[in-house]
């Protein structure tokens, strides 16, 4: 699987995510950020992911 960031003005926000809720659930992952994160969740997220990576080289 690949991943793409893209950043896109509000105005088209729902309706690219009707169109990726319209792919095949098997096929497709959406994860949505918010850009306004304290400085404390943006250290969480990191820490999550770091944890999920080193699970996966282990």
């Amino acid at each position: 699987m690949k991943t793409l960031n893209i950043q896109i003005d509000e105005s088209l926000y729902d309706a690219l995510l009707e169109i990726l809720k319209n792919l095949p659930k098997s096929k497709i992952k959406i994860e949505t950020q918010d850009n306004h994160l304290s400085f404390e969740q943006a250290m969480d997220y990191t820490i999550q992911k770091n944890q999920e990576l080193y699970k996966r080289l282990s």
